[in-house]
């Protein structure tokens, strides 16, 4: 594996009975996530204890190539138009260095 300066993790609580939605929106945005300068890998899957919360975590090269690069472009605006219909409140966001 590339040598992973930052990792994001986002957790997303969606609205019950959009499930299938929230996936398919975020189906629809990871290409605009993987062609970002930066970006190493993603994982992305529902959390087992809680079913309508789902996780999406993202290996940069540098929390900048996330926060002043992906964060504030257009690509970002049309990443989470595809899913923010469907979530009950804004994701939540942390980042953090592996050691």
């Amino acid at each position: 594996m590339t040598n992973v300066d930052v990792v994001e993790v986002t957790k997303f609580e969606t609205r019950s009975g959009e499930e299938e939605l929230f996936r398919r929106g975020m189906e629809a945005g990871l290409p605009i996530l993987v062609r970002q300068e930066g970006y190493i890998s993603h994982e992305f899957g529902t959390d087992l204890d809680q079913p309508l919360t789902y996780w999406l975590t993202v290996h940069w090269q540098t929390l900048q190539h996330h926060t002043e690069g992906f964060q504030k472009s257009a690509d970002f605006q049309a990443f989470v138009a595809n899913f923010r219909p469907y979530l009950t409140r804004p994701a939540s966001l942390s980042h953090f260095s592996p050691e």
